[in-house]
């Protein structure tokens, strides 16, 4: 399969579609050019799509939230699915596994019941976590919860909340009155119940972002009064699986939307897929697409498998799903040009919505203080000593398992050290970009730990973040080589190959990234050295670079062999007009429009009186 098909998530995923009932059912549904149309108009009138939410009840969807099935696999499977339709639709559906982890997590049989039965009613769930003046310090939250005789009830406001005016159960953050303990709560929409304004978001604009006011609501605790903190450590050690396959959707996307205009779109006598800038775009899109899938389909089988103990793993797809995500789209921007910025393109709300899962169950720089406390542990020498393969090889192979059940164990962390898996997973096959990558991590710990000696560590926030953010990337280049890479597929236990698409996206990925990677990893070597930090030797930098340069020119080749493939007769995504075609005039809200120009696309070269296609590719005509 190709970006034409499937996206990435469901081309890489290592189980049958059958497994996955009802999500390709739901995928078909969504498919559906007047379903695009119907869900690109929602977010035009900023009112959520009520109408295919209904339908996609009738097909299913339910079961994939009730905890009475669901799974971590579906959750993730149904995020990747829905956001490459639409951010509001996905993150309008999303929540309601969000809101329910806690129950999940801690939840009695009775509560979950009660969940259950609201969802097949029709219902749907909300998680209340954040207040105005306290962002992301929830150890502030003033909300209170007053013990009464058979329960407790809850006073004051939450804002900023997905599903805030319409959805039924109510799992809230409050401080037990007149202690500093806070709890989880589960109450349900009634008379004691303002909703409060939406807002108007820029991305997923038909969402309900909005706000709640308690006024005496009746509520149970979740788990103990005091386990909230606990029991949201735990919630989004899980959650933050789901968020990089969000992520992984929108970057399918947004290549697919790209593909599609630049196989469609002729300016000079041909599609602009001729042009090599363009090309060069769309190989960034689809190396980014393959590390995304990747990164997020192995968080959601660490959690399928060992639950909240793949923490470090879910906050490498939070963090790096999200980064990786944002550049997709941007590559996918650069080839449709002003066309990205029309709203009757389609594209302008991929540009909005894949902003938002950045800040989703915590902000980068929330993640980013995560992964470097875990960094500093890699480089003081607490990692595994082995190289995980066998726990992820275990995952891969396992079926979905009730997340009911998985979200309750309490196993041994999963953070095997990263230049150990990288150094094993070059053992497996011939592959220079992949010892590279291994050498930069080595190179990365030694850093960190000279920094921890000379006290730039503790003293220098931002070189922390910036050092663990390559943690994260070289994790998602290592996630790739390990679902796509054939020896590693191999050596990991997974069947036959993945398609030639996904190898040849990968080896443009270690190319491009892993030169990247280098980069970063001198850059902080130099910051270092400058403050006179005594900086051990790193690998030569010659060497490194072209370990990762000979990954390229094979990619491109066999990257652009495909593009120029006959697009697929998929219908489009999101419903945008064809490439040819000249978006809708103004309209009485004044909306822009371009008409006759090349939407941003590179113009003819007055050199030779060609196009830029002869002298970017040599004159090679496709």
């Amino acid at each position: 399969m190709t970006p034409d098909e499937a996206s990435a998530w469901q081309r890489l995923c290592p189980l049958s579609t059958d497994q996955l009932a009802p999500v390709p059912a739901l995928a078909g549904h969504l498919d559906r050019p007047e379903v695009a149309r119907r869900l690109a108009a929602a977010d035009a009138t900023r009112c959520p799509p009520d109408d295919v939410l209904a339908e996609l009840r009738d097909l299913g969807v339910t079961a994939v939230f009730d905890p009475d099935t669901a799974t971590a696999v579906h959750v993730n499977a149904l995020n990747a699915v829905a956001a490459r339709h639409s951010g509001s639709l996905a993150i309008t559906l999303g929540v309601n596994a969000l809101a329910l982890l806690p129950l999940y997590v801690a939840g009695t049989p009775e509560q979950c019941r009660r969940a259950g039965a609201v969802l097949r009613r029709g219902g749907a769930a909300a998680l209340l976590l954040t207040e105005l003046d306290n962002g992301s310090n929830l150890a502030r939250t003033r909300t209170r919860a007053e013990p009464v005789p058979g329960g407790h009830r809850l006073t004051g406001e939450k804002h900023l909340i997905n599903g805030g005016t319409r959805h039924d159960l109510l799992v809230t953050l409050a401080r037990v009155a007149g202690t500093d303990d806070l709890g989880l709560f589960l109450a349900e929409r009634d008379d004691t119940v303002t909703a409060l304004p939406r807002w108007r978001t820029l991305p997923a604009a038909a969402a309900d972002i909005s706000g709640v006011r308690f006024a005496g609501t009746p509520a149970d605790v979740i788990g103990a009064p005091g386990e909230g903190p606990n029991l949201l450590q735990l919630t989004l050690a899980l959650s933050r699986g789901g968020i990089g396959s969000l992520a992984s959707g929108a970057a399918s996307g947004a290549l697919a939307d790209a593909l599609r205009y630049a196989r469609e779109r002729d300016v000079y006598g041909e599609p602009i897929v001729h042009l090599g800038a363009i090309a060069e775009h769309l190989f960034r899109a689809a190396a980014l697409d393959v590390l995304v899938a990747s990164t997020a389909l192995k968080a959601t089988f660490l959690i399928n498998a060992i639950g909240p103990a793949a923490a470090h793993v879910t906050a490498v797809a939070k963090y790096a799903c999200c980064v990786l995500a944002e550049q997709a789209v941007t590559e996918g921007r650069a080839v449709l040009g002003a066309r990205a910025l029309v709203e009757e393109s389609g594209y302008a709300a991929r540009v909005r919505d894949v902003l938002l899962y950045g800040v989703f169950d915590g902000t980068s720089h929330i993640m980013l203080d995560q992964l470097q406390w875990r960094l500093e542990r890699f480089a003081a020498g607490n990692g595994r000593a082995d190289d995980g393969r066998a726990v992820l090889a275990d995952a891969y192979a396992r079926a979905p398992q009730p997340l009911v059940r998985v979200a309750r164990l309490r196993l041994r962390p999963y953070a095997p050290a990263p230049a150990v898996r990288a150094a094993a997973l070059a053992a497996a096959g011939d592959r220079p970009a992949v010892a590279a990558v291994g050498a930069l991590l080595a190179a990365l710990l030694d850093l960190v730990a000279a920094a921890r000696r000379s006290g730039r560590w503790a003293r220098d926030q931002a070189w922390r973040f910036a050092a663990a953010a390559v943690l994260a990337e070289a994790e998602a280049l290592l996630a790739a080589v390990e679902l796509v890479d054939p020896d590693c597929r191999a050596r990991g236990g997974l069947p036959g190959r993945a398609g030639a698409w996904d190898e040849a996206a990968l080896g443009y990925a270690l190319g491009w990234r892993g030169g990247d990677l280098a980069g970063r990893v001198a850059l902080l070597a130099a910051d270092l050295a400058a403050d006179g930090t005594a900086v051990p030797d790193g690998p030569d930098q010659a060497g490194l670079l072209a370990a990762f340069a000979a990954e390229l020119a094979p990619a491109r080749a066999a990257l652009r062999a495909r593009l120029t493939t006959a697009a697929s007769a998929d219908p489009p995504v999101r419903g945008a007009p064809a490439a040819g075609d000249q978006p809708a005039t103004p309209d009485q809200n004044g909306a822009v429009t371009v008409a006759g120009g090349d939407g941003g696309n590179a113009p003819p070269d007055d050199r030779r009186g060609t196009s830029t296609a002869d002298t970017l590719t040599g004159g090679a005509r496709r």
